[in-house]
């Protein structure tokens, strides 16, 4: 592969790679979104219904919701805990790609002077 093939090859692989910076980052807002939306409209108004109103809730009737209460406070836990993976994850892809994208400049511009120094 020539020197110009090369830098070509970089320059649309430094492209791409910002491309799927963009998608998962766009990704992780949206996650981020999402867990805010379902701890402020779902989990809090959970947690601060107060089952022990009077009457028919005394006795079994209130545990049993309160059972009920708690097995959804612990899926909305476990989903965030895997949201809050899954973001850490990408966070790590995109760490990477930065990465590669650094390398990849390096060597182009080391190419580009490469090609400067061949010019004259």
């Amino acid at each position: 592969m020539s020197n110009h093939d090369r830098m070509e090859y970089l320059r649309d692989k430094i492209d791409e790679y910002r491309g799927y910076i963009s998608e998962l980052e766009e990704v992780c807002s949206l996650v981020n979104n999402m867990r805010a939306e379902i701890q402020n409209n779902n989990e809090e108004p959970i947690r601060r219904f107060d089952i022990s109103a009077a009457g028919e809730w005394k006795g079994n009737l209130e545990s049993e919701a309160e059972d009920y209460k708690n097995e959804i406070l612990y899926g909305i836990a476990a989903g965030q805990s895997l949201a809050s993976d899954f973001i850490s994850d990408v966070q790590n892809i995109i760490e990477k790609l930065h990465e590669r994208i650094d390398d990849y400049e390096d060597e182009l511009s080391r190419l580009e002077a490469a090609q400067d120094d061949y010019s004259y």
